[in-house]
């Protein structure tokens, strides 16, 4: 019987859309989890407070979801809206917010979550929700009951099984009563501490759920996978300087030190942007991915240098808090008109298109537990310029050239040369394709769920082996970076 079980909330709530950094990355496990015998997959059942396996629907809703198969931004409408509503029992099965938002987005169009007609459809669809899990919860009942009058065990999990908590339900109140009817131990992945660390750059209210989280994980305690050396480092720091708890297991590190989306995949042009050259930055659009601050710099670039040889600029992301900033500078900088181009809900099939045919890849985050962008453009071999923060040195292997974070000067200087001296830029490219280890989607994945398994196998006492939480792959590609230094090519 299966004893390491993957929560896939996160990925069924999230649905039928581009997968931003985070369900990217829970996406990447459960993809190699479809792929396993061994490993067995669940999702939170909020009707009847407990995990369950997921059904032969679920399932198939889930390769739905990894296969990429549904509709695009570029379909049409009708096929954009069959697509959505595709499975819909499943999406109200394990619905929350995001499930009406997508929903009434797709019945508008795929336009701007905002305005009087978005707020009707989005509140109609969640009063079939609630219809739906209303009757839904009265079977449950009913059959609880009958399960019990039959004298039937409640739990279907093997001892000792352990779970890999989704980052969607990891700080649920529902979360403590589920694993404990379930019989499930839980193991956690934590991708950054940027809401502890930097609470001016989330809300209070998401702060202080993740405080809450933190707290959980060091003082229970409850083993974690670290999606960086950075992010292990920091935790173990915080928990030494605020908690103090003297958390007693190893973290494991599994990096995200490839392209989650296969550099192997088929490819797909993206309009208006074929036989350009550009430059390319992908990450959602928040405060602290410095968007803005990237727009100000490629104005005085295109106010400075030869306009034949300045690439456009394609910011691709979900819209969030930076879009009006981003909006605002552009609206002040008349000579970027028609040279700044910003994408939301692309094909996996564009954004390799995208990665594989762009000049220089951008990253100057203020804050990153990874930099999931710096690995998806070195692993198609594209040189990127990146922002001096830990994580994204890690992501880049030491390899690319570091600036200080929102240095105007810097930026600018440094990205002037190597537009203006393309031998600069491959040089570095150069670099890339000798010398970053790229690994692969199923590496990560594979590192993942091996850990769970030696935990189901061996106890969460494993987890306190000095070596659980090693990875001397990393250790090897960051001692060869350290080595020979790029910065002489920039």
């Amino acid at each position: 019987m299966k004893k390491h079980w993957i929560d896939t909330t996160g990925v069924i709530r999230w649905g039928a859309q581009p997968p931003t950094g985070i369900q990217r990355v829970e996406l990447t496990i459960c993809s190699a989890a479809l792929g396993r015998e061994d490993v067995g997959l669940v999702a939170l059942d909020g009707v009847a407070g407990r995990y369950r396996q997921l059904s032969r629907r679920d399932r198939d809703f889930l390769k739905y979801i990894a296969s990429g198969r549904w509709a695009g931004e570029n379909a049409g409408y009708l096929k954009r809206l069959c697509s959505a509503f595709k499975y819909l029992d499943v999406q109200f099965n394990y619905q929350d917010n995001e499930t009406s938002r997508r929903l009434a987005q797709a019945v508008l169009a795929n336009g701007p979550r905002k305005g009087l007609g978005y707020g009707v459809v989005k509140t109609l669809i969640r009063l079939v929700q609630w219809l739906y899990l209303g009757g839904r919860g009265l079977i449950s009942v009913g059959r609880e009951i009958l399960r019990r009058l039959a004298g039937e065990p409640g739990n279907t999990f093997a001892p000792g099984s352990v779970l890999l908590v989704s980052h969607e339900v990891n700080r649920h109140r529902q979360l403590d009563g589920a694993l404990s009817k379930s019989a499930l131990s839980p193991v956690h992945l934590v991708h950054d501490l940027i809401p502890v660390l930097q609470p001016e750059l989330t809300t209070e209210r998401f702060t202080a759920s993740m405080k809450g989280f933190f707290h959980r994980i060091l003082t229970r305690p409850e083993p974690v996978i670290a999606v960086s050396q950075a992010t292990r480092d920091e935790l173990l720091r915080w928990d030494a300087t605020t908690v103090k708890a003297g958390y007693p297991f190893s973290i494991k590190v599994c990096p995200l030190g490839s392209a989650l989306v296969s550099t192997d995949a088929v490819t797909e042009p993206v309009p208006g942007l074929a036989g350009k050259r550009f430059a390319l930055y992908c990450s959602t659009f928040e405060k602290r991915k410095n968007h803005a601050f990237l727009v100000k710099v490629w104005a005085h670039l295109a106010r400075t240098v030869d306009a034949d040889l300045l690439p456009d600029l394609v910011l691709v992301g979900r819209r969030g808090n930076a879009t009006p900033a981003v909006e605002a500078a552009l609206a002040e900088a008349p000579e970027l008109e028609g040279r700044v181009h910003i994408m939301s809900g692309i094909s996996d099939k564009q954004l390799n298109w995208l990665y594989g045919n762009a000049t220089l890849g951008l990253f100057p985050s203020s804050a990153e537990g990874w930099g999931l962008g710096v690995s998806e453009c070195m692993a198609n071999g594209l040189p990127t310029v990146i922002a001096d923060v830990p994580a994204l040195r890690e992501a880049a292997q030491e390899l690319m050239p570091t600036l200080p974070i929102l240095d105007f000067d810097a930026w600018a200087e440094t990205l002037r040369g190597l537009i203006e001296e393309p031998e600069r830029l491959d040089a570095l490219r150069r670099v890339v394709t000798e010398r970053y280890d790229r690994g692969s989607p199923e590496g990560f994945g594979g590192c993942v769920l091996d850990y769970l398994e030696l935990l189901a196998r061996e106890g969460l006492d494993a987890a306190r082996l000095p070596d659980a939480g090693e990875d001397p792959g990393m250790k090897r590609r960051q001692a060869g970076s350290m080595a020979t230094s790029p910065s002489s090519l920039t």
